[in-house]
């Protein structure tokens, strides 16, 4: 289990992460232990485009330049 005391070692512990080692187990100071898990990305089906759920109809993707940070944590 790798101990994560910042981003940096968070992302290097996810970067190295493939289809072989495919789970990981880390633990961060004052918030416990958490298991990380690796899955296949499935791959969308072409869908016409009426036929979309409601849930697909009002997905919006937004870069993460757009995200605010929360200023309480």
């Amino acid at each position: 289990m790798m101990e994560i005391n910042s981003a940096e070692d968070l992302m290097s512990q996810l970067s190295g992460m493939d289809q072989v080692n495919s789970e990981a187990r880390i633990y961060v100071p004052g918030l416990g232990e958490f298991t990380i898990v690796l899955q296949k990305k499935e791959e969308r089906m072409a869908e016409e485009p009426g036929r979309r759920s409601g849930a697909e109809a009002g997905e919006r993707i937004m870069p993460a330049a757009g995200l605010t940070r929360n200023p309480y944590l």
